[in-house]
């Protein structure tokens, strides 16, 4: 999370026009007039709280993404460009199984991140099915790609329902994630056979919520959950109540406060999940 910018600091054009240089590349072209319809949402007296809000979001911006699936394979023992100087078999999947979603789209970034795009790199990137075929063992090794773990709830239970059984012959294992909270790390470790790899961590001074985040006030963060209880009142917290204000250039997670995302008939996020 950034460090916001102190109370009663003018939201002007000059601090529109900063937010609107952050979050350029989101897939849904951000101007003036959606960050003021954003807070024209909330009251008079707490529209400085929500200006801090947006100064504290942690955009990744699709170089920031490419740059960290760059970092994360360079931390891969074994791994080289060059087949005569790699270890074992290596395989790269799409950590989720449907077309279209985050992990799809990530492993096409990480190929492009790697230089990783000619045809000869082919035979490395894998369909889920293809597992099953190549019968990976303790010599090879599998890495998925996804974008963001706040819970570890996914990689646990997609462990449990498909990879434990097409991974049974024990290859080294890897989640190369963009951004992942410490919690996340933590669980999919205790409960899966996965070493997660990222560049980026959070952890409790992320979570708005948290006692360990200093940049708002108790009396603040009691304003703020009101708002988000009126934009989701299922989960006002985040997925996980994980708090998180965390945007990538493609979507924000569900594990980010619902007043950034979440549009409906009560609320308009500035950085809707769904068009």
């Amino acid at each position: 999370m950034k460090q916001p910018q102190a109370r009663g600091v003018p939201i002007d054009a000059r601090r529109i026009e900063g937010w609107l240089a952050e979050f350029t590349g989101f897939r849904e072209n951000i101007i003036a007039y959606h960050i003021n319809c954003w807070l024209a949402q909330f009251g008079d007296g707490d529209q400085d709280l929500a200006a801090r809000i947006l100064d504290c979001i942690d955009f990744f911006a699709d170089a920031r993404i490419s740059k960290g699936l760059r970092e994360a394979l360079k931390c891969l023992p074994g791994w080289h460009k060059d087949e005569r100087k790699r270890s074992g078999r290596w395989a790269f999947v799409a950590f989720t199984g449907s077309a279209g979603e985050s992990g799809d789209s990530m492993l096409y970034e990480f190929r492009l991140a790697n230089g990783l795009n000619a045809r000869r790199y082919n035979p490395l990137f894998l369909h889920r099915r293809d597992l099953v075929a190549l019968n990976p063992g303790p010599d090879d090794n599998v890495v998925f790609v996804d974008d963001f773990s706040g819970t570890g709830d996914t990689a646990v239970q997609y462990w449990n329902d498909y990879y434990r059984e097409l991974l049974s012959g024990e290859p080294n294992v890897y989640l190369v994630l963009v951004a992942a909270s410490t919690a996340a790390i933590r669980r999919v470790k205790d409960q899966t056979q996965f070493a997660i790899v990222t560049a980026t961590r959070l952890d409790d001074r992320d979570n708005v919520f948290s006692e360990h985040c200093r940049h708002f006030t108790d009396e603040e963060k009691n304003v703020l959950r009101n708002y988000c209880q009126r934009a989701d009142q299922e989960l006002p917290l985040g997925y996980g109540n994980c708090g998180f204000v965390v945007v990538f250039a493609h979507r924000c997670p569900n594990n980010s406060i619902p007043i950034l995302h979440v549009k409906n008939n009560r609320w308009r996020g500035l950085f809707p999940r769904n068009r």
